[in-house]
């Protein structure tokens, strides 16, 4: 048994070769620790697909020569764009309300807090941390 943790990723289409799934983000995957991987496809028909041959296979099956790009989800990146949403909120002239401009509360609201304290990057956000009467505000 390996300590490594399984790796996501988005299936991002630029060209929609076969006129089914679209461009954008049509797909949500994930590289188990063993290599193996698995896309479930997120259009009008949901469906989940296993590649028992990971990132490859995936690549061979789904890539259409380019049209369509495989980007890992960096934990630590995502970290950093939820406490980017919840920055002040700055106004016009560089003033500033205090607030934060994601969800309004003062800054730093609870989800910044959560979102730059030091733990593990791949943890939930629970709205009993750092508060022992499990209130948020």
């Amino acid at each position: 048994m390996t300590d490594k943790k399984p790796t996501l990723f988005a299936v991002i289409r630029d060209t929609d070769v076969s006129g089914v799934s679209g461009t954008g983000k049509v797909a949500e995957g994930v590289i188990f620790s063993d290599g193996e991987a698995a896309i479930h496809w997120t259009g009008t028909w949901p469906t989940t697909t296993p590649h028992p041959g990971g990132i490859a296979s995936i690549k061979a099956v789904h890539g259409h020569g380019g049209a369509t790009r495989i980007v890992l989800d960096d934990p630590a990146h995502r970290l950093a764009r939820i406490a980017e949403a919840h920055s002040k909120n700055v106004m016009d002239g560089g003033l500033t309300d205090g607030d934060c401009t994601e969800c309004g509360h003062p800054h730093p609201c609870p989800t910044y807090v959560w979102a730059t304290t030091d733990r593990d990057v791949l943890a939930t956000w629970d709205p009993a941390d750092g508060d022992e009467s499990g209130d948020a505000s």
